[in-house]
């Protein structure tokens, strides 16, 4: 039997997909099920999905397989299931980035990452026998463990919250909001792939644990991670994060400002207002806030929907963000403590708490 070795990233996006993470996938797109996602975001049975799960091989390996032969995957040496191929075929990357991604700058990191993918692509279903247990697979529970746990709880009503930077006020102050209003708490940093200047995946761990710990009832928080690469593609990616916190069990997820986005390539909600389009077909409640921000008049975390100083006095506004967070940590400076909290940091600090 032919075989494929994966990589990394290849490797977590298989093993997502044989947990359930990815539902209704159950196997790396087809070229029909690639371009049903990326013309119209649903597969060809009507299914939502907007974001394209593929293997990428060179021409080389391509050559070298059969359509609907079966094949040994590979991660470290080590086989860790099959794979069915029903599907070889090419793509105009410029072109699907500029669907995917609603650009072709190489300067955006989701873009350059998927002109970096090989030429080829394959379809077809996967089956994983052996989970190879990685650096971050400590802080992940499956869809299944999830699931389970929230029964036990009798939450009725789960909210996730996505992120992939270490906590700060703002997000606090998203989290409170939601455990006023609903059974339990959700929170599931991604922590795959990501961009370089990034918060590594122990930071943002540490610093999760530590505001759940020292902050949080217990009882009503929930922290898992998610094991697959941020691809920054903005509203087409916070569809795809709420589909896969659905298949964890919550039926909430906070959308918040330019949700999986970067730099100023989409507009600030823009992913809330894709994914309330499509709420009703992923089946999980999309939950909007404004953008939070620290108001110095007001001396506390709020919104636009309850401060009136963005306009009386918008010297007194001030951003709270990991951008703003990263650059100051990054010079060897402390966030205050309205900004983020000195717990939180003392967690997380080190000198190679970003990617690199």
């Amino acid at each position: 039997m032919k075989e494929i070795s994966l990589n990394r990233n290849q490797y977590l996006e298989a093993e997502k997909i044989s947990l359930g993470a990815y539902y209704p996938l159950s196997g790396f797109m087809t070229e029909k099920e690639f371009y049903s996602v990326i013309e119209n975001l649903i597969l060809p049975d009507g299914s939502i999905f907007s974001i394209p799960i593929f293997l990428d091989i060179s021409q080389e390996k391509a050559h070298t397989l059969i359509t609907n032969s079966t094949v040994k995957l590979k991660y470290e040496n080590e086989e860790i299931g099959v794979m069915t191929i029903s599907s070889v075929y090419l793509c105009n990357k410029k072109e699907i980035a500029k669907k995917v991604f609603g650009t072709t700058d190489k300067e955006h990191p989701g873009v350059v990452a998927f002109y970096e993918t090989k030429d080829v692509f394959i379809g077809g279903k996967v089956k994983i026998r052996r989970r190879i247990p990685l650096d971050i697979s400590q802080y992940e529970l499956t869809p299944v463990q999830t699931k389970a746990i929230f029964k036990n709880r009798k939450w009725k009503s789960v909210v996730a919250f996505h992120t992939r930077n270490a906590p700060h006020c703002a997000h606090e102050w998203l989290q409170r909001k939601v455990l006023e209003l609903y059974d339990g708490l959700f929170i599931q940093p991604i922590l795959g792939r990501k961009k370089p200047g990034d918060f590594i995946p122990k930071a943002v761990i540490e610093g999760y644990k530590t505001l759940i710990s020292k902050f949080y009832p217990k009882n009503r928080v929930v922290l898992s991670a998610l094991t697959t690469c941020g691809r920054y593609a903005g509203p087409r990616e916070a569809v795809f994060h709420a589909l896969v916190r659905r298949n964890y069990g919550c039926t909430h997820i906070i959308i918040g400002r330019d949700h999986a986005g970067v730099k100023n390539y989409y507009g600030k909600y823009d992913s809330q207002n894709l994914c309330t389009e499509f709420e009703d077909a992923l089946g999980i409640k999309i939950v909007k806030y404004k953008e939070p921000f620290y108001c110095r008049i007001c001396n506390s975390i709020t919104t636009e929907s309850t401060c009136s100083h963005t306009v009386t006095n918008p010297e007194a506004v001030e951003e709270v963000s990991g951008t703003i967070i990263r650059s100051l940590l990054e010079k060897g400076e402390r966030p205050p403590a309205y900004i983020m909290r000195p717990e939180v940091i003392d967690a997380i600090y080190s000198d190679d708490m970003f990617v690199k």
